[in-house]
């Protein structure tokens, strides 16, 4: 059963009601007209009465709302047939039981299948011959052919035929229109389809990053942990003065890679509220400490931050990973060298950081792509794919957002939001 919305269901009841209204303020008038002409021609009354009755009997039926579209169509087909039978009988195929013909088969085809329209063919085409060898027995006596008949005949035959016609190519219209409809529909479901597919595969890989990421950082923890251990022993040794500052750079280099391992597993696993808190001013403080050696010297840094700033509902390990990430990206987008600017200003509700570079930009057309993990740009030697995507996952763990502004030959900047530290009583 049709659904009331289906677009070949509303064609249907288009279709009808215009038919109706065709019947209606068209062929009544026009058929009443003509049977008054012809009123003398007592042998054609009986046709002449149910054209008269029939007509209008069917316009009004086609109109009724309570009954199916399916069951309109068989009444609007069963009463031309009724009505135009006779006449393919009686006088053969003239004008306007071809029209009836062609009328019923559309309305067969747009309704029904192909067979129910092959069956109607094959009854019209049974009832011309039946007339044909009546005629030949002497049994019926032809009536004249249609140049015989008078003018206002003709043009009342004209009326009725090309509205049949005109009626013919509005259907057509409205099926042709169904179908560009579907055609277009069925495009956005598969391209709906193929991105709930894309959807689907980063989320995949979202998840095999989180392993993979949690086992290598498990494992590269221990390892420093090694290192840290005997460090410490180290301290204790009577060593010379080289040495022993050779141990405590080798001892903070483990405290500073333990602080970043810990960042990364902390990345998904819940926090108290005093380590959920960052103080801008704080990070800005060491923050060109910690990206002068890894950005070089062909890259002016510039820090900026904005007086009173809050404090952000973040740790300051992941927002150092988050702006460590965005300045190897900057690094490398600025091979011959450029700026880093990198600003903090209070935002509604948080802090907005800006992360911006005079790099080479990047191309609109990957711009959707960058978030996603073990997507890059970069050699194989030189980039994972895996900063942004841990920016991103970083950003919605903690409730952030970030939007990325660039264009070839220009620059990119990231502009990061982050939530403030919500006071409680």
């Amino acid at each position: 059963m049709a659904l009331p919305d289906d677009p070949l269901h509303c064609a249907q009841q288009e279709a009808l009601v215009l038919l109706s209204r065709l019947i209606l303020f068209l062929w009544t008038p026009i058929f009443a007209f003509g049977i008054l002409l012809r009123w003398s021609e007592a042998d054609q009354r009986a046709l002449f009465v149910l054209i008269l009755t029939g007509v209008p009997l069917l316009g009004g039926a086609l109109r009724l709302q309570r009954w199916s579209v399916e069951r309109r169509a068989w009444i609007a087909i069963l009463m031309i047939m009724g009505m135009s039978l006779p006449a393919m009988v009686m006088n053969g195929p003239r004008t306007l039981s071809t029209m009836a013909v062609a009328l019923v088969m559309m309305l067969a085809l747009m309704f029904f299948r192909m067979q129910t329209a092959i069956v109607i063919l094959g009854v019209y085409l049974a009832a011309t011959i039946a007339g044909l060898w009546l005629a030949s027995q002497g049994l019926i006596t032809p009536g004249p052919p249609d140049t015989a008949l008078s003018m206002r005949y003709r043009v009342i035959t004209l009326g009725v035929t090309f509205s049949g016609l005109w009626f013919s190519a509005r259907v057509l219209q409205r099926t042709v229109q169904i179908y560009r409809e579907a055609q277009a529909a069925a495009e956005q479901r598969q391209e709906a389809m193929l991105e709930a597919q894309r959807e689907a595969e980063l989320l995949q890989r979202r998840e095999l990053v989180n392993t993979v990421t949690t086992g290598l950082t498990h494992d590269l923890a221990n390892v420093v942990q090694v290192m840290t251990s005997t460090a410490e022993l180290l301290e204790e040794e009577p060593l010379r003065e080289e040495a022993q500052q050779s141990v405590k750079d080798l001892q903070r280099v483990g405290n500073e890679a333990a602080l970043r391992l810990r960042t990364i597993l902390s990345v998904g696993r819940p926090r108290s509220d005093f380590e959920q808190q960052a103080s801008i001013d704080e990070l800005f403080a060491r923050l060109d400490l910690l990206l002068r050696p890894i950005l070089g010297r062909r890259i002016q840094l510039t820090l900026h931050a904005d007086a009173a700033l809050p404090l952000l509902a973040i740790d300051r390990g992941r927002l150092e990973q988050i702006l460590l990430n965005l300045a190897i990206n900057a690094r490398d987008a600025m091979p011959e060298g450029g700026t880093l600017r990198i600003e903090a200003k209070a935002a509604q509700g948080g802090a907005a950081i800006n992360v911006a570079d005079t790099g080479v930009g990047i191309d609109p057309a990957l711009q959707k792509r960058i978030w996603e993990p073990f997507y890059t740009t970069k050699s194989a030697e030189r980039g994972t794919g895996l900063g942004l995507a841990m920016v991103s996952r970083i950003l919605e763990s903690t409730g952030g957002r970030v939007q990325l502004t660039s264009a070839l030959g220009v620059g990119t900047t990231f502009s990061l939001w982050l939530p403030a530290v919500t006071a409680t009583l």
